[in-house]
């Protein structure tokens, strides 16, 4: 019994239940609410947060795995949002390692650019695999619309994915 709750208050198992429910916030609500005709990316949001929040190899894996959950909604090539949302992670984890003690401020900024910086990645990202027609210069005006959106909601976030992957010592001592 004790293995099973170890297994349900994994970094892991909460970063997936959290990723599905903003994943069917992505695919409803954030699908049809577009800002200057851009869908907001909201499991970008969150595998950028994931990076903030718990560091590099972690940001990775969780946005990988937001990636992956995205892609089974997606009709693009199966794997690419995996790649790129784990890059995001990465990136924004390593961009927050610069800051011995990173401020606000430096958090939002780490989530936007990494976020504007996957938005950017995908469209040569899917050139590569075989798909045309989305390296086009609108894009642009997309990775500063999302960069944004996402460094706005970059505190709150940050912090749920905080709760999700990151152990409290009170959890440590107990799964002893």
């Amino acid at each position: 019994m004790k293995r099973f709750f170890a297994i349900i208050e994994s970094p892991l198992t909460r970063a997936f239940l959290v990723g599905f429910v903003v994943l069917s916030f992505q695919t409803t609500l954030f699908n049809t609410l577009r800002p200057f005709s851009v869908v907001m990316q909201v499991m970008l949001l969150c595998s950028a947060a994931s990076g903030v929040a718990a560091g590099s190899e972690s940001g990775a894996i969780a946005g990988f795995m937001f990636g992956f959950m995205y892609d089974m909604v997606l009709t693009s090539p199966f794997g690419l949002s995996a790649l790129v949302f784990g890059f995001a992670g990465y990136m924004a984890g390593g961009v927050n390692t610069f800051a011995y003690s990173p401020r606000w401020w430096f958090k939002m900024l780490s989530v936007g650019i990494s976020s504007a910086a996957a938005v950017l990645i995908y469209p040569a990202a899917s050139l590569v695999v075989g798909v045309d027609g989305l390296l086009q210069t609108r894009v642009l005006g997309v990775a500063l619309t999302v960069g944004l959106f996402n460094a706005a909601l970059a505190l709150p976030t940050v912090f749920l994915m905080r709760w999700a992957l990151v152990k409290s010592k009170k959890q440590m001592l107990w799964a002893e």
